[in-house]
Formats: C-alpha cells, structure tokens, sequence
C-alpha cells in the first residue's frame, strides 16, 4: 500500500492504492479515498499517542487486504502533527527506514529514466555514467512497484528540488548534456535543444516497458507534464540555463587554430628543442633554461652545429623565457 495524490479543480485529493501483479505487468488500483484533508482519520486521544481511525482498517479488510500496522502508520505519517512526528522518529530509530519503499526480490530491471531520477535525487548532480558503477541493490526501491506507485514516490522524493535546481534536474535525467547541434538544419541552438528534449519526452512518453500497467492515453502522460512545465516555464532561469550550457558547449568544442606563419613557427620550435609546443608551455623558467643549455650544446658551430640554426634557438629561448 502507498499514498497517492491527484489533482482535481486546483485541490489535492489523497488516495490509500496498492500495487498488484495482474496482465502481465505491476498495476495498481484505488483502496480508500481519504479526501482532500487524511488529518481527519488521525485520533489522537491524550498526550504524545495517536491512532488511525477504525473505518481505515475496516475498509481494507472488506477488500480482502490483510492490514499492517506499519503501512498504515507510513502513509499518514506526514499528517501527523510536528510535535508528535519529532517524538516518534526519536522513540524509534527503525522509523524512518520503513518510510523507504522498498523490495525483498529484485526480480525486475527499473527503467533507465527511473534510474536516473533516482540516482540524482539520492546521490545529486552527477554525470550519468556514474549510474553504471551504482550497485543494484541501490535501486531497490523501485523494484515490484506498479507505473504510479513509482511516480508517486519521484512526486514526493521531487520536492527536495530548489527552482534553481529544476533545469539542471531536467538536463541530467533526460541527458541533454550529450545533446549535439547539427549545423546543417540551419535552426538556432536554442530551437535544437528545445526539439532535443520534446523527442525525448516523447520516447519515454510511448515507451510501452515505461507505461506498462498504467491506462493507454493519447498524449502526454499527466506524470510526464511535469518535466515539461520544469523545461518550459520559468523563462528567466531558463535564458541563464541556456547561455551556461552554450557557453558550456563553445568552451568544450573550441579549437585554436594558429595563422600559417605562426604554425611554421611553432613547428621550428618543437623541432629545436625536441619537445612539443604545450610541453614547452608547461615548462617553468628553470626547466627551459635547462632545456635550452642542453640544446645549445647540440647546435653551437663549436660542436659543429650551424650558426644559423643556433641564432634561431636562442631567439626562441628569449621568446619563451619573456612569456614567463
């Protein structure tokens, strides 16, 4: 068993459901409909103690459903007034691990978007090749769940998110840090990344191993809107996302490309001193003095090497040694 929410006319309506395997799939379905305020099914008759109404557990068992007791005490416990949240998590410290979804039997393989949401809220902003490294135990919370109990764990688990943190959230789980611009459709990047993420939005939207157990709708799934409004709405931070993430993009793909007379100059460089030019740029004034001494040696007509090439050297050497 697990809290839903639905929005119905701008209120939030709480529901009791269960997940259940039937058709092939992890489905689940409505048990009680606690209304738009649950607080009113928590009793508390004196002191620090509480109890859930009767009509709850008598309501479960005429559905044939065995009650647990811990169940029921996860599901209303953010309804439990501040006072008596504090003094239960403090009597008991095993309180929060059964506020955790989680699964005996890992018999099943989450969907990589899952995944990914899971991974970023659990562990922050990280790159998703770290997903891979993740032992799959981690991911146990999302095993054995129907389609909505698992968007209704990610609706809650969500509001950990900043605005601030909203975009960055959308670029990592749909991966549009791998995007790459085609400059052959003569669209503006803005334009290609906004196409980049609706397709795929829509991937994952008819993705039939993503929607299995959940009613075949025609469109975006209400779950999935949610990412799209994250995408879309807030104009503001989304400008500031977009100049980073193209600054981003410039920095990561800029390559120099040095004039012809200057290129000829930094091979004559790398030839004489035997190095390459960005070890030559590492190099420190003493490293260089030494390289140049050394090189010096080879090329001083004393040694039988040629005047020119020795003048050439040394001017090379001031050059550098200047830089630095």
């Amino acid at each position: 068993m697990y809290l839903a929410r639905r929005r119905i006319k701008n209120e939030t309506h709480f529901y009791i459901r269960q997940s259940y395997a039937g058709a092939g799939c992890i489905q689940s379905r409505d048990l009680v409909n606690l209304g738009t305020d649950p607080t009113r099914f928590i009793v508390y008759p004196g002191g620090n103690s509480y109890y859930i109404d009767p009509c709850i557990e008598e309501s479960l068992r005429q559905q044939g459903l065995e009650v647990n007791q811990n169940d029921l005490d996860a599901i209303f416990f953010e309804f439990l007034s501040p006072e008596t949240q504090r003094i239960v998590t403090g009597f008991d410290r095993s309180w929060k691990r059964r506020l955790i979804p989680s699964s005996s039997k890992p018999d099943a393989v989450p969907h990589i978007f899952d995944k990914r949401r899971f991974h970023y809220l659990r562990f922050g902003s990280r790159k998703n090749q770290y997903i891979q490294k993740v032992p799959e135990k981690i991911f146990r919370p999302l095993l054995n769940k129907s389609r909505d109990e698992i968007e209704q764990y990610f609706l809650t688990a969500e509001n950990i998110l900043k605005p601030s943190e909203c975009l960055n959230y959308i670029t990592i789980i749909f991966e549009l840090n791998h995007f790459i611009p085609d400059p052959h459709t003569g669209l503006p990047l803005i334009v290609q990344l906004d196409m980049s993420f609706i397709d795929r939005l829509c991937r994952i939207n008819n993705d039939p191993y993503y929607t299995a157990g959940i009613p075949s709708f025609q469109g975006l799934y209400e779950h999935l809107t949610k990412y799209a409004i994250m995408y879309f709405d807030s104009e503001v931070q989304k400008g500031l996302w977009r100049h980073d993430y193209i600054q981003d993009f410039i920095n990561r793909h800029r390559v120099y490309t040095p004039p012809p007379k200057i290129q000829i100059k930094i091979r004559e460089a790398e030839y004489l001193f035997e190095h390459t030019w960005k070890e030559l740029q590492r190099m420190d004034r003493s490293a260089l003095t030494r390289k140049y001494r050394q090189m010096a040696l080879k090329h001083h007509p004393d040694h039988g090497g040629r005047s020119e090439t020795f003048q050439r050297l040394s001017a090379y050497y001031q050059a550098l040694l200047a830089k630095k």
